[in-house]
């Protein structure tokens, strides 16, 4: 491996770790309702406290790495490829740094505090530099995608985890080919490809799995609408005592998914 590959993307990962990280209205409602941390000096108080569990859930929080963190490394990670000993010589090089970074609050303002080590571990752990997507399905993105969606899916490739069964890359190949044309929909597509493709299954017969996953996700809209019709003719006192279960779900979610699952089936 390239030391100065490595160091390059520690540097990268540590840019990212060490800048300022604005905290979102809705972590501030996380940590307002299930952390009970509202003011700046409860937050100063938390990361104080070494032990505290709060402190680390709070961090695992602002230092999970979002697709925008992964796609500014993507091309290093891309130009070497890492095994577990070269995540465990970048997490050295980052420990041994103590990197602190700036978290900052709209309307009460920011503090200072120092990454703990197992912080930096997991953030590196969740980069998936090791995972390695099959080179032919990488090198169908090259003649269908332009950049930055070409970026995207390989982000999103990487976090789906090793794609090596001979099946799988044809259906991601016949994916690309096919919907260059409509790029404004291949990261929803290919979003519902990976989540079934996550999911063990028959490798022999790929198009009769897909079908078979669409089915079931049409079993559960006919459930969800059995379940309307029901709560809008009966009390809940009398569904509860037949024992049915409440299905939550996104009706509309589901659908799309559906729909894409069927298109799939169809270029297949």
């Amino acid at each position: 491996m390239d030391g100065m590959i490595l160091s390059m993307l520690a540097e990268a990962i540590q840019k990212r770790l060490c800048s300022e990280i604005v905290v979102t209205a809705e972590t501030q409602r996380y940590m307002n309702s299930v952390l009970g941390i509202s003011t700046l000096q409860d937050i100063q108080q938390t990361f104080q406290d070494d032990a505290s569990s709060d402190s680390a859930t709070f961090m695992e929080l602002l230092l999970f790495p979002d697709e925008a963190f992964q796609l500014t490394i993507e091309p290093l990670i891309e130009a070497c490829h890492f095994n577990e000993f070269s995540e465990q010589t970048i997490e050295q090089l980052l420990i041994s740094r103590e990197l602190h970074t700036i978290i900052h609050f709209p309307d009460q303002g920011s503090i200072s505090v120092r990454i703990p080590d197992e912080m930096i571990h997991s953030t590196v752990s969740r980069l998936n530099l090791s995972y390695s997507t099959d080179r032919s399905v990488i090198e169908s993105l090259d003649p269908f995608l332009q950049e930055p969606l070409r970026t995207q899916v390989k982000v999103r490739l990487r976090n789906s985890g090793w794609i090596q069964h001979q099946p799988h890359i044809q259906l991601l190949w016949k994916l690309f080919q096919n919907l260059v044309p409509q790029q404004g929909d291949l990261l929803e597509y290919l979003d519902v490809v990976l989540k079934f493709l996550a999911v063990p299954h028959l490798e022999s017969d790929i198009i009769s799995d897909l079908k078979s996953e669409k089915n079931r996700l049409v079993h559960w809209i006919n459930l969800a609408d059995r379940q309307d019709h029901l709560l809008r003719t009966a009390p809940m006192e009398a569904i509860m005592l037949q024992g049915i279960r409440r299905i939550s779900i996104d009706k509309d979610e589901v659908i799309k998914q559906i729909l894409i699952l069927d298109h799939v089936c169809a270029i297949l």
